[in-house]
């Protein structure tokens, strides 16, 4: 899985760059197995020193076969807004995984296939 991550309009320091991977990209890593998926990671301070509820982590997964998908948070902190995509992009992934299961299957079980 290839991990792009840019910060914009601040500085992407080390310490916010280890946060993002321990709580955004490792727990999604066991729903996306394919080398050729992609995860763009933009954490975004919106109105740079005048402060106010304007952090914002963005991101865009793209997997072989399946459409993109975007989640955006804002929260007063970034740690904040990157466990709120976390839980997010989550519970979308295991949603879009599980269609694609059902419609493999026929939506039926193992054992009533054919």
């Amino acid at each position: 899985m290839k991990v792009l991550m840019r910060g914009v309009h601040l500085q992407l320091t080390d310490s916010l760059r280890d946060y993002a991977t321990r709580h955004l990209v490792d727990p999604i890593e066991k729903f996306i197995d394919d080398e050729a998926s992609e995860v763009d990671i933009s954490l975004v301070d919106i109105n740079g020193t005048k402060g106010g509820v304007d952090q914002e982590c963005r991101v865009t997964v793209r997997m072989p076969g399946f459409s993109g998908i975007h989640v955006t948070e804002t929260a007063e902190t970034m740690f904040q807004a990157i466990d709120s995509v976390r839980d997010r992009l989550e519970n979308t992934i295991k949603r879009t995984v599980e269609k694609r299961r059902d419609v493999s299957n026929d939506g039926l079980p193992q054992d009533v296939r054919f």
